[in-house]
């Protein structure tokens, strides 16, 4: 297992280019809690000039304090580290008064100083604008909380609107990304570890590819003291004022009840209820909403179904959370026998289908402008690729499978996609399969098939 910083050069180049410049920079960063927010700034300040701050859930006029003895070691300032500031507008004139050269300036967690001061998104607009905008600074103001991120730094109504030189949200690693924390794990065991951790990279540090998948599950997760078998709950305490009710939206969603229909009956709740709590989990990057990729209006869709994203919330809420008595008990290695890897396979082959999307965009095979799944009534294709100027369609089966029947399956793609109505007759149709193995690669007109060894 690796502990080096990976797979964010990307964003450190961009972040790099921007300091090169000596422009002022009021930088937004945000993304759910333990994507490598904090390991990304700590990478852009090495070796250069900063301040850096992490507030918390104290009272302002303690932060204020600590934040005061912050800035007073950096220009080193006794009187400053013993007196403070009075206020933050203070802190601004300070600043502009010594901020001659290129310096980066860091609030984390900016969230909490909103939470201790309502007022600071009007405040730090003022100090920006009568005092620092000028100057030389990189200031990145920085949070895990998205909603609160999203209204007191980027929306229209934000004190800070139009301030902002430049935001990025700090989305999770994707499949390709995080398979470079297990060198040591084949192709196949590195689809498994991805579908029970996603891509966070703090999660992903918990496993070790010296071990077996199910002993990692067993120590990591099932132990009461492993950093992984509360973390949703904390995550969600955190974020959420009514967690009970949205354990268990995720619970009937980790179990396959993803219509909004079922799950207010399930949890006998009224349907405007449920989807404003949806709505809520949605804005935290936990669910997200499929509709029929071959939908005009999207937005205005009924046909959406809700599914867990974060791949490890969707194991927890699947395997932990329903077995919990028995974890709390010692039972761990029932839970992982009776529950884990009897539904395993099943388990992993839905997440196999969001690495085969990865996959053929990466490839770009074709410059598809839309790709998703695709239903109607009991008809159901895996992905369903499109583009509209050129008129060609991808069908797309995934079967988490050795030894697959190509032309069965072929077969049976082909007479679903009679039922998918998008410019029949107009356009040019391709197929694909993929799978751990086949029983033989057929060949055929219009056909692609990946199996493990192609994936590798």
């Amino acid at each position: 297992m690796i502990d080096k910083f990976v797979n964010r050069e990307i964003e450190l180049e961009t972040l790099e280019k921007r300091f090169k410049t000596n422009k002022p920079e009021l930088f937004i960063l945000y993304g759910r809690r333990r994507v490598g927010k904090t390991e990304l700034i700590k990478q852009f300040m090495k070796d250069k000039p900063h301040i850096y701050f992490l507030s918390d859930k104290r009272h302002e006029k303690e932060q204020l304090k600590e934040f005061s003895k912050k800035i007073g070691e950096f220009f080193i300032d006794k009187l400053l580290i013993n007196r403070g500031f009075g206020d933050w507008i203070d802190v601004f004139e300070y600043l502009k008064e010594k901020l001659k050269n290129r310096i980066i300036f860091v609030i984390d967690e900016f969230p909490f100083l909103m939470t201790a001061n309502k007022a600071i998104p009007s405040i730090f607009q003022k100090g920006w604008d009568e005092y620092l905008q000028n100057t030389k600074v990189f200031l990145i103001l920085c949070g895990s909380s998205i909603a609160m991120m999203e209204k007191g730094t980027l929306s229209y109504k934000s004190p800070l609107y139009g301030r902002r030189t430049g935001q990025w949200k700090l989305d999770p690693l994707n499949f390709h990304e995080a398979q470079e924390f297990f060198p040591n794990y084949s192709i196949e065991k590195k689809i498994e570890v991805f579908s029970i951790l996603g891509g966070i990279p703090a999660y992903l540090k918990q496993f070790d590819d010296m071990k077996d998948i199910f002993y990692n599950i067993e120590e990591k997760i099932l132990k009461r003291d492993s950093f992984l078998y509360n973390e949703p709950e904390f995550v969600l305490r955190e974020e959420l004022k009514e967690p009970k009710t949205y354990f268990s939206i995720l619970k009937n969603l980790s179990f396959g009840k993803t219509k909004l229909n079922e799950i207010a009956t399930s949890l006998e709740m009224e349907r405007n209820k449920v989807s404003m709590y949806l709505s809520i989990l949605e804005n935290l990057d936990i669910v997200g909403r499929l509709i029929p990729v071959t939908e005009r209006h999207p937005h205005k869709s009924r046909k959406g179904l809700y599914f867990i994203k974060d791949n490890f919330f969707k194991f927890w809420f699947r395997f932990v959370f329903p077995n919990r008595g028995d974890i709390e008990v010692g039972k761990t290695e029932d839970v992982l026998k009776n529950e884990i890897i009897p539904n395993f396979n099943q388990f992993v082959s839905l997440v196999f289908e969001d690495i085969c999307v990865e996959i053929i965009k990466r490839k770009s095979l074709f410059n598809f402008e839309r790709i998703g799944r695709w239903w109607y009534k009991d008809k159901e294709i895996d992905i369903v690729a499109l583009n509209e100027q050129t008129k060609e369609i991808l069908f797309v089966e995934c079967k988490w499978q050795d030894n697959v029947n190509a032309r069965k399956i072929l077969e049976e793609l082909k007479e679903k996609s009679k039922f998918v109505d998008w410019n029949k007759d107009k356009r040019k149709e391709y197929y694909a399969v993929f799978a751990k193995s086949f029983k033989e690669k057929i060949k055929e007109d219009n056909l692609m098939l990946f199996d493990l060894k192609d994936l590798k």
